[in-house]
């Protein structure tokens, strides 16, 4: 049986772990390709915010296109999905759309995969 916490195992390895966290800090892609077996297409980048105690970030949404229906805009951000998980921290995924959700889940797949090759 596959363990539910490979994603609280992997904060906890950020929290915990100089050189991974470096590592994730200067190359994110191949530090989460390596990490969950798992490649994104070369249209995905992947940004690491380093926390900082004093900091609060505020993430803000793409500016709309121009002539874009305002509305449609709006509607497109509130779908937005904010990913938390409360470790020894809190540490997230923030998912701009439908399609990298499902990129998301195929990481945590490939991470599952990797660390459990059977599905024992």
């Amino acid at each position: 049986m596959r363990s539910p916490d490979f994603v609280e195992a992997t904060y906890e390895r950020i929290a915990t772990d100089p050189a991974y966290r470096a590592r994730l800090l200067a190359d994110p892609v191949a530090t989460v390709s390596a990490e969950f077996g798992y490649t994104p297409g070369p249209d995905l980048k992947i940004e690491i915010i380093e926390q900082a105690d004093d900091t609060i970030i505020i993430i803000v949404p793409p500016k709309p296109e121009a002539g874009e229906d305002l509305e449609r805009a709006l509607e497109r951000v509130t779908e937005q999905s904010l990913d938390l998980l409360f470790s020894s921290g809190i540490g997230g995924f923030f998912i701009p759309d439908d399609a990298q959700k499902w990129l998301l889940r195929a990481m945590r797949l490939a991470s599952q995969e990797k660390a459990d090759p059977a599905g024992s």
